[in-house]
């Protein structure tokens, strides 16, 4: 015969880790859910042709394994190109992984950012699997972290 177990101990027990979205990560996941490449997301920042390929390597240092945008510069705030949220970017670098936002493990979305669905409706969080936005739910999109 099995036992229910006490409220307490379902209260103790430890819930699975979320997985861990780095800055970087999170950058990538916003630019492909955009469906643009780091060319196309450059081409909103840089005026002068002789800019281009700059603009070009700075935006994709920011997907670069390990970097993280300094405090005092926000150049790291990409919503010319496509929806970002610079304080999502911020939290990421600058708290510790238990501290982080919650924020979709396919595209990035997070739940301070408007985004609608494919049917026209505001995203929000995936009841079939948590880590997931409606969005990338109805698109059959796959984790890219965990």
């Amino acid at each position: 015969m099995r036992s229910i177990p006490s409220l307490l101990a379902m209260l103790d027990e430890d819930k699975p880790a979320r997985p861990v979205v780095m800055p970087w990560d999170y950058v990538r996941m916003r630019r492909k859910a955009a469906c643009i490449t780091i060319a196309q997301a450059a081409a909103h920042y840089w005026k002068r042709r002789e800019h281009q390929a700059d603009v070009e390597r700075n935006i994709a240092e920011l997907e670069t394994v390990g970097y993280r945008m300094q405090q005092h510069f926000f150049g790291a705030d990409m919503s010319r190109a496509y929806s970002f949220n610079v304080d999502v970017y911020r939290q990421l670098c600058d708290t510790p992984p238990d501290q982080h936002p919650r924020i979709c493990l396919a595209c990035g979305w997070d739940q301070w950012t408007t985004q609608y669905d494919t049917n026209g409706n505001d995203v929000t969080w995936s009841e079939a699997d948590p880590d997931l936005c409606t969005r990338c739910e109805q698109l059959d999109r796959k984790k890219v972290i965990g």
